[in-house]
């Protein structure tokens, strides 16, 4: 990292990510990757890489909060648990074998997608 401005960045970064996980339990990658790209001009493989190592502690301090406030569902948890499990590794396989600009496309239409659902469920 090149200058000090990028730190500080980032670490508000952390801190609106982390807002936004636990208040909304979503945030993670929508929000760190296209910053972290944007802020430190990384790799797009790179980036979700890194990405994924950040939202883990995020998840799971969160996770336990609402765990502990019995806002927790293991019928849904554990099913849930083993599909992501089986796609998260078939998706780092393919993260490396994909070329960054369908890589791109793929993460921008997943998020047009899913914002485009949210605002058509919730109302």
């Amino acid at each position: 990292m090149k200058y000090s401005w990028q730190v500080f960045f980032l670490i508000l970064l952390g801190l609106f990510v982390g807002f936004v996980n636990g208040f909304l339990g979503a945030g993670g990658g929508m929000l760190v990757v296209p910053c972290i790209i944007a802020i430190l001009k990384m790799d797009t493989k790179i980036a979700h890489a890194t990405a994924i190592l950040i939202i883990l502690p995020i998840c799971v301090v969160s996770g336990v909060v609402y765990f502990i406030k019995g806002s927790f569902d293991f019928n849904v948890f554990l099913p849930c648990l083993i599909g992501t499990v089986i796609g998260g590794m078939v998706g780092t396989v393919l993260l490396k074998k994909m070329k960054n600009q369908w890589i791109t496309i793929i993460f921008s239409f997943v998020m047009i997608t899913a914002g485009v659902f949210m605002i058509v469920k919730g109302a």
